[in-house]
């Protein structure tokens, strides 16, 4: 919650709090020594601060005022939006350098030592593999999440990369790096059990994670009103139709090779969960702060 302003106490707020209300903008006045107006999010406190000011000049807000207020801070927002502040973007940085150096280091495929070892399983020239309670038994608890760093083709690193950045970096900026690497974790570990249960250990590649990060922020969207506006209807169902291809075999047989299918499902159902646990959570607190 964002300090706004605060102000006497014999002052009345309550005409430019009904305006803040037919805005939509989720506040609450503290009244302590004076009154104190909070908001959930930086950027309507900003639209907040202006309207304030022109509310204590003009003694009133017009619908024309609020408009033009509106329109600004909309600009304002989208612009702070689209900017990267890597200082706020480690673990997005931390996925594609270490995806990066890690397929070079197998050589995208090719060094079979080093592969088995990043493998959620180890494997032998045969066909045959351990068990993933062998990977426990042994302590090896990496092998649950290396696999995502691990791709087999410069397509398949620039095509993952590219999604990690456009949809992660929005979402560790916006809601911070433990919410994304709570998801990442989630939905690598989720979508590496089921590919390995159905293919063995033979996959890798962050898709499932990108599958996760996509559907966790479409439903975040719809779940909530703090939105991150970073997946739309028609990228979603573009999504849903390339897995849906997937699975026919049509994209292994225009050339694209070997697909995690279940990986990428399992993936969108992880993000679809954690996109309801985080928001539960994020309105549990809201109300807890409230009382």
């Amino acid at each position: 919650m964002i300090v706004v302003f605060s102000a006497p106490l014999d002052v009345d707020l309550s005409g430019f709090t009904k305006q803040l209300w037919k805005m939509k903008i989720v506040h609450r006045v503290v009244i302590e020594q004076s009154q104190v107006l909070i908001v959930e999010d930086e950027h309507n406190a900003q639209l907040v601060t202006q309207l304030y000011q022109h509310w204590q000049q003009e003694g009133e807000l017009t619908p024309e005022l609020v408009r033009e207020v509106a329109q600004i801070g909309s600009n304002s927002a989208t612009e702070n939006s689209r900017a990267v502040d890597f200082k706020k973007i480690p673990l997005v940085l931390l996925l594609l350098v270490s995806s990066l150096l890690l397929t070079l280091g197998i050589d995208f495929g090719q060094n079979i030592e080093l592969r088995k070892l990043l493998s959620i399983t180890d494997f032998d020239y045969v066909g045959g593999y351990n068990s993933l309670n062998q990977s426990l038994e042994s302590m090896q608890l990496w092998r649950f999440i290396s696999p995502i760093f691990m791709h087999f083709s410069i397509i398949h690193l620039i095509f993952n990369g590219l999604w990690i950045w456009v949809i992660g970096t929005v979402i560790e900026q916006q809601q911070k790096s433990l919410v994304l690497l709570g998801i990442v974790i989630f939905s690598a570990i989720s979508s590496n059990i089921v590919q390995y249960l159905v293919s063995g250990p033979y996959f890798g590649g962050l898709s499932g994670v990108v599958y996760a990060l996509i559907s966790y922020a479409w439903l975040w969207d719809k779940m909530t009103e703090k939105k991150l506006l970073v997946v739309s209807n028609a990228l979603m169902g573009f999504m849903v139709v390339f897995l849906v291809l997937g699975y026919s075999g049509l994209l292994t047989r225009l050339g694209l090779g070997d697909i995690a299918n279940t990986a990428h499902l399992s993936g969108l159902v992880a993000g679809l969960i954690a996109a309801v646990v985080l928001a539960v959570v994020n309105v549990t607190s809201l109300k807890a702060t409230d009382k």
